[in-house]
């Protein structure tokens, strides 16, 4: 006989669920489509990609250069600046979920000031485009600090 009282499985079940939560890093899950570039490393360059995060919910962005032109002619959106290793895994060095036209070229200048050379866009939501609501969503989990918030027009 042992003293142990027996295994309550629904509490354990709850307790790995959450240990599995806590395992769960951002990451870029998934490269989905490629395009030849022969000025990018590696001689070619990704259009889109998926990324996981906090919540391990997958988010669709398209794939730019880091680009202030770029932003400034988006869509509202959640912008990652985005740093590749010599293997070519992605690092995010910022998000933002809503940048106001006048703070987009400072921002991308400190990205690239910091190693970013992509910028991931996720515009699309899956009602269509994304509502402030969100995309400060979307921003959250995909990191672990509160994105700066947008600024009145």
């Amino acid at each position: 006989m042992s003293n142990k009282p027996p295994l309550n499985w629904g509490r354990e079940k709850d307790r790995m669920r959450g240990q599995r939560a806590a395992l769960a890093a951002i990451c870029e899950a998934q490269r989905l489509s490629r395009v030849d570039d022969p000025k990018a490393p590696g001689g070619f360059r990704f259009l889109s990609a998926a990324w996981r995060g906090l919540s391990a919910h997958r988010h669709i962005f398209s794939v730019d250069r880091l680009d202030a032109d770029t932003l400034l002619h988006s869509a509202p959106c959640v912008a990652l600046a985005v740093a590749r290793d010599a293997a070519g895994a992605a690092r995010v060095l910022g998000v933002r979920a809503d940048l106001h036209p006048t703070e987009i070229p400072g921002w991308v200048e400190r990205m690239a000031y910091k190693g970013a050379t992509e910028l991931h866009r996720c515009t699309l939501g899956k009602t269509g485009t994304l509502t402030a609501r969100e995309r400060l969503a979307v921003a959250l989990d995909l990191t672990a600090e509160e994105p700066a918030p947008a600024r009145a027009a």
